[in-house]
């Protein structure tokens, strides 16, 4: 979007004020004294805080404000809002100096850095999840003597989707089995299936350990299944029974987690009525992040 000067806004700041009192003391002492010094002198700086207004005016307008993809995150992670100004051919590159950008007064003001291309980044911690509007992106700068500050408020359509917090815990599943989509089953990897004990490692699911054995003083181990190995699961929310709706959505999203790393080929049901087919792979993994990111909302964003 190409900044005009429907956008823009200009104030006098802190110091700006004191400034201009100053000036009108003088000018009212300089009348009452007939002292022609005075004059000159308030002439002089008045006319160099005119020449500032024009040249505060200058710096920002022209130029053109460009917005990056935001990467989704988990629930207590950072967004990233990142932004990059442009200056146009028909701008001089001595413009947009100084210049910094915010969304609003809760959120911390980020220096725009470069020479042709000043980018900034602008960060937002997340809280809850689904769809983040960060609300009008704001560029303010007090150049060149910080006796103006010249503001742009600018609309813009970013937003983040914030993915659920994962959690783990062991939850029920559906084995496939090579089943339609949607069909349950309530096969089980039996005693022939099992093919050991493995050391664990931060991540395997909490569901998988071997008790007994850490109960024993062996260690900490998870068991492995033939069936697990390149098999599908149906992840069901109807199937979890405890916790609130919060508590179901983060064990999923941790469940989602685990089968994209072991490389299964994993389902998703929700109780909204969203059927996931069975897939993987990173692309599948974000479309059911996405499902639990947005589940009880009618937002939609371009994370498709």
């Amino acid at each position: 979007m190409k900044l005009n000067r429907s956008h823009l806004s200009l104030r006098p700041t802190q110091h700006g004020i004191i400034f201009i009192a100053i000036l009108i003391a003088m000018f009212l002492g300089s009348i009452n004294y007939n002292n022609n010094a005075g004059f000159i002198l308030v002439f002089l700086l008045g006319t160099m805080a005119l020449i500032s207004l024009f040249h505060s005016y200058k710096n920002l307008v022209g130029l053109d404000v460009v917005q990056s993809h935001v990467e989704p995150v988990f629930i207590g992670e950072t967004l990233v809002f990142s932004f990059r100004i442009k200056l146009l051919k028909s701008v001089k590159i001595e413009q947009g100096q100084a210049l910094f950008a915010q969304f609003d007064e809760t959120t911390s003001a980020s220096f725009l850095s470069g020479t042709s291309m000043r980018r900034a980044d602008l960060e937002i911690k997340a809280k809850t999840r689904g769809i983040l509007n960060p609300g009008d992106l704001t560029l303010f700068s007090t150049y060149p003597f910080g006796l103006f500050r010249l503001t742009a408020r600018i609309p813009v359509k970013t937003q983040g989707l914030v993915y659920p917090r994962p959690i783990a815990g062991p939850i029920p599943t559906s084995l496939a089995g090579g089943r339609e989509h949607g069909e349950k089953s309530d096969d089980r990897a039996g005693p022939d299936d099992f093919q050991g004990l493995a050391p664990y490692v931060p991540g395997n699911p909490m569901g998988r350990i071997s008790w007994k054995t850490y109960s024993r003083g062996l260690g900490i181990f998870i068991k492995n299944f033939t069936a697990e190995t390149g098999g599908e699961i149906l992840l069901d929310m109807d199937l979890i029974k405890s916790g609130g709706v919060e508590e179901k959505l983060s064990l999923l999203c941790r469940a989602v987690l685990d089968a994209e790393k072991e490389n299964l080929r994993y389902g998703l049901r929700l109780a909204n009525g969203v059927n996931i087919a069975f897939d993987n792979g990173r692309p599948h993994c974000h479309k059911c992040l996405k499902a639990l990111a947005l589940y009880g909302s009618q937002g939609e964003g371009p994370w498709a």
